[in-house]
C-alpha cells in the first residue's frame, strides 16, 4: 500500500530527492534497504528500496516526500482502502509495524494487489529481483537470500513481496507462471524458525500443487457435436449440434471426464424450421456447477423426403385451379 499510494502521486520516478531526516525514526529492528538521512537518490530507487529487501527507510522516505508527515500519508493509505473496498482493512502506519489500528485480512490484501499490479511501474518493481540505486546501493529481493541458502527452486515466481511480524507470521505475496498459466498467491501465519524460509517453502508446496494438477482444459472445441436431435420425415435420420467456437477454463486436469453438456431447447426438426434459427442453450458442467453456456443454432440446410413431391402437387393444383377458372370466364363469354 506504502508503495502504490506513493506511486499515484509521483509524476517522475527519475525525480532526484533527498532521503529526509525523519526516514529513519523508529526503524530499530526492521530491515533497511541502506539509506542515510540526506543521500541524494531517485523516487524510483526509493521504491524498489521499499518492495525488494522491505526497507522501512525506504517506505518512510517515500511517505514523508510525497506528503510531509506521516499522519497524511497515512490518511492517503487509508483512503485509498476505503476507495478499493477493503473493508477490514486499516493502517496506522507505512511500514507494517504491529498495532491495533494496523491490520488487514488476506481477501483485502488480494484487492490491493490486483490493483497494484495494473500500475506498470509498480508491477517492474514487484518482478525485479536484484536492484542498483544511483548512489550504488545493491538492492535484492527477500526471496533470493533465503531461497538460495536453502537451494529452493524460485524459478517459476515472477515477483514476490515477503514480510514478517511476530503477529502476521512469515507472509508472502507472490506471481507466477507455468505452462502457460498465471496464478497470484498469498499466504501468511507461517512459522519463524531460525531462519528458514517457512513462507517460501509454504508457497512452493501450494504452486507445485496446482502445477501438477491443474491447467487450462478445452471445454469446447471448434465442430464438437455437443448434441443430437431426430429430423422428422428429411433424408437425415438426425441433426449433429456442433460447437461453433472453442473454450478453455482452468480446471483439475484429472477430472476432464466430469464434464457434462446439457442442451435444452427444440427436441425435433420438422421442415418448418429453417436455417440460422435458434435451437437451444447447451450448458457446460462441472461436478454440478455451471463453467458456461452458448446459444446454438441451425447452420445447415436440410434435404426433406417430401420437397419435389409437395412442390409437384402444389403446381398441379395450381395449374388446375387456372384451368378451372379459365373455363368458368370462357362459358361466361359464349352465354
Amino acid at each position: 500500500m506504502t508503495s502504490i499510494v506513493a506511486l499515484e502521486k509521483i509524476s517522475n520516478l527519475n525525480e532526484m530527492v533527498q532521503v529526509p531526516a525523519n526516514a529513519l525514526y523508529n526503524v530499530d529492528g526492521y530491515t533497511e534497504a541502506g539509506f542515510k538521512v540526506g543521500d541524494a537518490v531517485t523516487y524510483q530507487d526509493l521504491l524498489y528500496g521499499t518492495l525488494l529487501p522491505s526497507g522501512a527507510d525506504a517506505a518512510q522516505s517515500l511517505a514523508l516526500l510525497t506528503y510531509g508527515d506521516f499522519d497524511s500519508f497515512v490518511n492517503a493509505m487509508n483512503e485509498k482502502a476505503h476507495t478499493l473496498d477493503m473493508a477490514n482493512t486499516h493502517y496506522s502506519n507505512p511500514v507494517g509495524r504491529d498495532s491495533e489500528e494496523n491490520y488487514s485480512t488476506l481477501q483485502d490484501l488480494l484487492k490491493l494487489l490486483l490493483y497494484a499490479l495494473d500500475n506498470e511501474d509498480f508491477y517492474k518493481a514487484y518482478t525485479t529481483r536484484t536492484y542498483t540505486t544511483i548512489n550504488n546501493l545493491e538492492l535484492t529481493s527477500t526471496l533470493v537470500v533465503p531461497s538460495q541458502m536453502y537451494h529452493l527452486n524460485i524459478e517459476e515466481i515472477k515477483g514476490s513481496k515477503s514480510g514478517f511480524t511476530s503477529k502476521a507470521g512469515l507472509c508472502l505475496s507472490s506471481i507466477a507462471e507455468n505452462d502457460g498459466v498465471k496464478y497470484l498467491l498469498l499466504t501468511a501465519g507461517s512459522k519463524y524458525q531460525n531462519g528458514f524460509p517457512n513462507h517460501i517453502v509454504d508457497t512452493l508446496t501450494l504452486y507445485h500443487y496446482f502445477f501438477e494438477n491443474f491447467t487450462n482444459t478445452p471445454i469446447l472445441e471448434e465442430n464438437q457435436v455437443l448434441k443430437t436431435i431426430p429430423i422428422k420425415d428429411a433424408t437425415q435420420s438426425m441433426y449433429e449440434i456442433k460447437s461453433p467456437i472453442n473454450v478453455s477454463m482452468y480446471l483439475n486436469k484429472n477430472e476432464v471426464e466430469n464434464l457434462v453438456y446439457e442442451y435444452q431447447g427444440i427436441q425435433e426438426l420438422n421442415s418448418k424450421i429453417k436455417q440460422n434459427t435458434k435451437l437451444g442453450t447447451i450448458k457446460v458442467k462441472y461436478k454440478e456447477e455451471e463453467l458456461y453456456a452458448i446459444d446454438v443454432y441451425m447452420d445447415s440446410k436440410i434435404q426433406y423426403k417430401y420437397t419435389k413431391e409437395i412442390l409437384l402437387v402444389s403446381i398441379i393444383l395450381l395449374l388446375l385451379i387456372l384451368m378451372f377458372f379459365l373455363i368458368k370466364k370462357i362459358r361466361k363469354r359464349k352465354n
